[in-house]
């Protein structure tokens, strides 16, 4: 097995079946830290030279999601360890300085509006989703806790990586003493099943959900399910759960382990260039324009 990087190793872990399961890791070592992510491969298979140059920057989008997340995801506690919310005006000097106190910890920092939203849409998941996003004790043992798990392996000697929102027994029983449920909770402006689907087709959250199962599977779990959590961002903040299909996980997986083979090409072995939207550098460009006669 191949061994962690120095990194890795000085943090607390255990091994878990062929793979590496982290407590208690920080979301920001999480991201920073080495290895392959989902959203990486994902980002590397629509242009590999963007997502070799990436620099992720927080969008107002995405710091509302992550407040929203440590509060319905993981509750009071990780909320207000997390996220720091400003009130009044955010251009006093005294609010100025606070905030980028708070980033510079690498804290998130929110309004006083964004925080009563926030909560709000706590208080309106409907019943099914409030099931899978707090499990209780109904998650493996393997686990110091069924949150932020985060999960490390190696495909192709290239270290991957994945940190599931929820893990979780399948509420079926009997059932496999391996087997669990994996929850991912998303913000969205329409939870409707055209509106999601639409969502997934988008920003490939198949492909998200093909990979999270691969890691959990070689870490020696039966992924029962993979579900996610939509909730919309505004009134009346509906939610719904939406179940992934297993063979486009199968199918999913295939294309995302052809991406990783390119990329050990492209990375590690030096001799191929990394493509521009995965098309020549030179392209004979055909508009289909209509006013050409026949």
């Amino acid at each position: 097995m191949n061994k962690l990087p120095d990194m890795l190793e000085d943090l607390p872990h255990k091994k878990v079946g062929d793979a590496y399961y982290f407590p208690n890791m920080s979301n920001s070592f999480y991201h920073n830290g080495p290895g392959i992510s989902s959203s990486h491969i994902r980002r590397f298979s629509q242009s590999q030279l963007h997502a070799l140059e990436e620099v992720i920057e927080q969008t107002t989008a995405m710091n509302f999601g992550s407040a929203a997340h440590s509060l319905i995801v993981e509750g009071e506690g990780a909320f207000f360890s997390d996220v720091v919310t400003i009130t009044g005006s955010p251009y006093t000097n005294t609010n100025k300085a606070l905030k980028k106190e708070s980033l510079d910890k690498g804290l998130i920092v929110i309004n006083e509006k964004d925080k009563d939203t926030i909560y709000s849409m706590q208080n309106s998941l409907v019943t099914e989703a409030r099931a899978y996003l707090n499990p209780d004790k109904e998650y493996p043992s393997s686990f110091d806790a069924p949150y932020e798990v985060s999960i490390f392996w190696y495909e192709q000697d290239l270290l991957c990586k994945t940190r599931a929102d929820v893990v979780l027994n399948p509420f079926d029983k009997p059932h496999g003493e391996n087997a669990i449920v994996l929850v991912d909770y998303k913000t969205t402006a329409d939870c409707s099943v055209r509106g999601f689907t639409n969502s997934v087709r988008r920003y490939s959250y198949d492909l998200q959900a093909a990979w999270y199962k691969r890691g959990f599977e070689r870490a020696g779990f039966q992924v029962h399910d993979f579900v996610f959590v939509a909730q919309e961002k505004k009134p009346p903040y509906a939610s719904k759960v939406f179940k992934m299909n297993h063979t486009d996980m199968e199918v999913g997986w295939n294309f995302l382990s052809d991406y990783l083979e390119e990329y050990n090409k492209v990375v590690w072995s030096g001799g191929k260039q990394a493509t521009i939207y995965n098309s020549p550098n030179v392209v004979e460009l055909d508009t289909g324009n209509f006013y050409r006669e026949e």
